[in-house]
């Protein structure tokens, strides 16, 4: 099946991958976009995974301040060489992360990386709250787990929906980033302000 330059187009402004791999995923899908986006977000999972390891010496810190001048937030996000660190779409990826944060009041980096003891007070405290429901111990349990990882999803930058595409979460775009630019990229730090 012959694939027409607009459709590759179409795809490649819709996922920013590159042209060639927009051709074969539409060659692979008989031209349609949504398996073909489909197949670009496994293989965007597939080549993050691969990059996972490798090292993210550059970077930029990027700042934002909303209008109100009453949040404001400094992130660190790293990828492995200063040429795509200088990228003016790694540098908007590295603004849109600090307003989706700004935004949505993330606290943790990904669930892994909550401090031990803000677990444990959470888990006290959905302790407390599941026990006033007078449920068995083992369904009292149940509720407090799925409170903890619930909450902590919806706290987490990583696992979040992120706010210019609700249909992904930030940690498929972070991949989807990786792929494009052929790099690990990784949120190493960020401090969000609030008055």
């Amino acid at each position: 099946m012959s694939i027409s330059n607009d459709l590759i187009k179409h795809l490649r402004e819709l996922s920013g991958s590159s042209i060639s791999l927009c051709k074969k995923v539409l060659e692979e899908t008989g031209g349609d976009i949504e398996k073909a986006m489909t197949l670009l977000r496994k293989s965007s999972e597939a080549l993050a995974a691969k990059k996972s390891e490798r090292a993210t010496k550059a970077g930029l810190i990027e700042s934002y301040v909303h209008s109100n001048k009453r949040i404001g937030v400094l992130l660190e996000l790293r990828c492995e060489t200063d040429f795509v660190a200088r990228n003016p779409e790694f540098q908007a990826l590295a603004h849109d992360l600090a307003l989706h944060i700004a935004g949505t009041g993330s606290m943790y980096i990904s669930k892994e990386s909550v401090p031990k003891e803000a677990k444990a007070e959470a888990e006290r405290l959905f302790l407390e709250e599941a026990q006033q429901l007078s449920k068995s111990p083992e369904m009292t349990q149940k509720i407090v787990v799925g409170k903890l990882e619930a909450h902590f999803r919806d706290v987490s930058l990583m696992s979040q929906p992120f706010v210019k595409d609700v249909a992904i979460t930030v940690e498929e775009l972070i991949k989807s980033k990786i792929a494009h630019f052929g790099e690990n990229i990784t949120v190493e730090k960020f401090i969000r302000f609030d008055i």
